[in-house]
């Protein structure tokens, strides 16, 4: 070995023996971390009953709780919530007297308006998540409909409030999908910031009568309330993990909330606490753990999310979590430091070791199980174990394809009964059904993690597999024309720019994107069957429309309309005129007409149809097939078998993972079992059987090599289908589809005796008439 091999191996070694190192410090953090909020919400429940009123003091716990059973799974945390539920009888104030309903300060059961009343809500929508059953958001529905229904705007007049029912509004959103909830939403705190927020120091005094000047600290500076501006960072964050990303408002928030963490770095003391006077802390010094405990999970709630990205954020964050454990928290379990209730920082007042509180320790449990999401996000084994797969699946695609090699070495296999057509449509479809899948993944920023390696190498080669597929001097210039189903395979490459946008498509050459166009363009000429067909035509044409270029709108029209005539009900569609028992709505009609409709409202296309309404429709519609998919996956991880194109293996999930991915599970389906039930079906599928050729390329089968299953279309090529159901590896590491406990799905709740959703028919009202 020579001297610079010597040293290259070395640097390595050192290199790889610090990164082990640093994973098992992590690791080893994480599991103390758990071990604290195992510790201080076992003191908590042990010491307090659930049986408490519904006010805002135990309902801000209940919001931390209810984080801390998401996180570990603990059932023992959500049946101490449903029994405090159970006892408020899933209210806030429980007047049934609209006439004598207040919004002003009260704790009496007229002051049904109150936000304090209504932080409760939150929970509920939780757990009606988790077991839908209208009772649990029957009253939260009432009292939230009815305060929109009246002309008034002046509701949260205190900064409190902002973290109190902010978030009811976005989770009440998310269930109901009714608009007037985001509406109001954005109406309410523009009221907020008229009367108590300061644009000269991003933050929020804690209501009117603390605005400066007219009210001063000790030293005559602006007096924020820490725990007021903990309340509404905190609450900020909650929005923004179930707003709408389109929603058109959205930026609002999304700036609201990073100047507002801006201004809470700047005020954080060396000590890791904010003081209850966060920019005088000779006003009332000393420690206190509420407010730093809802910056901290603020603050963390941004990392882990992409927003807060400049490393003073998490600098911050971890001298905050530094405070909370060292400090806060006390050898018995008990959360100290809390400033009692109250409104102001006052002076002179105790908060010692032994000032404690239900909503401290919420605000705690927040903070602690963000900081878990944050320190596990490069040891989850679901996720590593779904990352490898596909990483097996798409790396002899891409790498060959990439060097213009893919024709040349892909081991090719087709139907024994293959119907005599070009072999060569093999490789386009393995191309773009493969590229359909990863896009999502692909799109995430770049890192140093051992999965971001494997990322980006694949997002290099997909660039140059994508120049070589239109460069009529490359090897692998795909087989784009003479044949009809070009059209079908050319759509799952338009589906993977549509869900890669500004990932794959943007990043191409000016010569390779006209390539593309004039590509998809000539496909016109395909008169495409009474069938699913229609949508691969509306699927190009969608992107097309949304990269600015000419684009058919008949076809896209025409489709839609046929779509529409061929839903069946309950989330099925007929592949035509005549239904056909098979998983076609999973394989292509949910996704592609969704990404039809996104794609017009993308580009802002105005025709007779109204994109918007037909896309909310077809939602719903998404949302009611991913709750019978799941409930198709059985306890032991397997699904029926049934209907044409069956070797698609995983393509039968996609419905469902598309949910995942675009944050629209609905009520019943909980992150952590849907994920828990499509990595036991991936294990039952390709763990220990012959599902890779020699050369690394699937083969033709369902969970193996069985040949025989193959229509006379398939080849192998075919089967990259099965990546389809790989979409939320879209979502970044830290997020709840993959740091959530894993949880039983349906079926196994049901064969085990444990509650479980009932299912029930999904109607509908909405019919659209065309615009003009």
């Amino acid at each position: 070995m020579n001297f610079n091999t010597f040293i290259n191996c070395s640097l390595v070694g050192l290199a790889l023996t610090t990164s082990v190192a640093a994973f098992s410090a992590t690791t080893k953090q994480s599991k103390e971390v758990r071990a604290i909020i195992d510790k201080v919400n076992t003191y908590w429940q042990s010491n307090n009953a659930p049986e408490v009123r519904a006010f805002w003091d135990n309902a801000a716990y209940h919001t931390g709780n209810m984080e801390a059973y998401f996180l570990t799974g603990n059932d023992a945390y959500r049946e101490y919530s449903e029994k405090w539920a159970e006892h408020n009888q899933w209210k806030g104030a429980k007047s049934n007297d609209r006439a004598n309903w207040k919004y002003s300060y009260g704790e009496s059961d007229d002051y049904v308006l109150f936000g304090d009343w209504q932080i409760c809500f939150q929970t509920y929508a939780d757990l009606y998540n988790i077991l839908p059953d209208d009772k649990r958001i029957r009253r939260a529905r009432e009292v939230m409909e009815y305060e929109m229904s009246t002309p008034k705007h002046d509701y949260w007049w205190w900064a409190d409030g902002l973290y109190m029912v902010m978030p009811v509004m976005t989770k009440l959103h998310k269930i109901t999908g009714n608009k007037q909830y985001l509406d109001k939403l954005y109406e309410y705190i523009t009221y907020s910031d008229s009367i108590m927020f300061d644009p000269e120091e991003n933050l929020y005094y804690r209501d009117g009568k603390y605005v400066y000047p007219k009210h001063k600290s000790a030293n005559g500076k602006k007096d924020f309330w820490a725990r007021g501006d903990g309340w509404v960072l905190a609450g900020l964050a909650k929005v923004l993990k179930d707003l709408p990303a389109e929603y058109e408002h959205r930026k609002f928030f999304e700036d609201r909330y990073r100047n507002m963490a801006d201004a809470v770095v700047k005020s954080q003391r060396p000590e890791g606490y904010w003081s209850r006077s966060m920019l005088d802390e000779e006003h009332a010094p000393g420690y206190e753990t509420s407010g730093t405990a809802f910056f901290t999970y603020g603050l963390l709630w941004g990392i882990n999310n992409g927003y807060l990205n400049d490393p003073k954020y998490l600098d911050a964050a971890q001298k905050g979590w530094n405070y909370l454990k060292n400090v806060a928290l006390q050898k018995d379990g008990r959360v100290g430091y809390v400033q009692p209730i109250g409104e102001k920082a006052i002076p002179g007042q105790v908060v010692d070791s032994k000032s404690t509180a239900n909503f401290g320790v919420g605000a705690f449990l927040l903070a602690a199980c963000e900081y878990v999401r944050f320190l596990e996000k490069e040891s989850n084994e679901d996720r590593a174990y779904w990352v490898d797969l596909l990483y097996k699946m798409a790396a002899p695609v891409l790498s060959n394809m990439a060097e213009g090699n893919l024709q040349k070495n892909m081991i090719v296999e087709v139907s024994p009964n293959w119907d005599g057509r070009n072999k060569g449509v093999t490789y386009m479809e393995t191309f773009g059904r493969l590229m359909a899948g990863i896009a999502p993944w692909l799109s995430l920023p770049d890192d140093e993690t051992d999965e971001g390696m494997k990322r980006k190498q694949l997002r290099d080669w997909a660039l140059k597999s994508y120049r070589n597929a239109v460069d009529p001097e490359s090897p692998d210039y795909l087989l784009w024309r003479g044949h009809g189903q070009a059209l079908v395979d050319a759509a799952y490459i338009a589906e993977s720019f549509l869900r890669g946008y500004d990932a794959l498509w943007v990043p191409l050459d000016d010569t390779t994107k006209s390539r593309y166009i004039e590509e998809f363009s000539q496909l016109r000429r395909v008169d495409p069957p009474y069938t699913n067909w229609l949508l691969f035509s509306s699927t190009i044409e969608g992107l097309l429309a949304k990269a600015g270029a000419q684009y058919d709108e008949y076809r896209v029209n025409s489709a839609i309309r046929k779509v529409e005539e061929w839903y069946t009900g309950d989330g099925w569609y007929a592949d035509g005129p005549e239904f056909a028992f098979d998983y076609y709505s999973s394989y292509v009609f949910h996704p592609m007409y969704l990404e039809t409709l996104q794609a017009l409202k993308d580009s802002k296309a105005y025709t007779r149809i109204h994109y918007s309404n037909y896309y909310n429709r077809a939602l719903r519609r998404a949302q009611k097939y991913s709750i019978v998919l799941e409930r198709l996956i059985s306890p032991e991880g397997t699904f029926p078998v049934f209907g044409r194109s069956i070797p698609y293996r995983m393509a039968t999930m996609q419905p469902l993972a598309l949910m995942a991915w675009y944050e629209k599970l609905p009520a019943g389906l909980t992150n952590g079992q849907v994920r828990s039930a499509l990595t036991a079906v991936m294990h039952r599928m390709f763990d220990d059987k012959e599902n890779f050729n020699e050369g690394g390329f699937l083969t033709i089968g369902f969970a193996g090599r069985q040949p025989n299953i193959a229509d006379w279309y398939t080849n192998n090529g075919s089967l990259y289908m099965t990546s389809l159901s790989f979409l939320p590896l879209g979502l970044p590491a830290t997020h709840p589809f993959w740091t959530d406990a894993q949880q039983p799905w349906t079926s196994q709740k049901a064969w085990s005796g444990q509650p479980f959703p009932k299912d029930h028919h999904w109607g509908e009202t909405e019919k659209f008439k065309d615009l003009f």
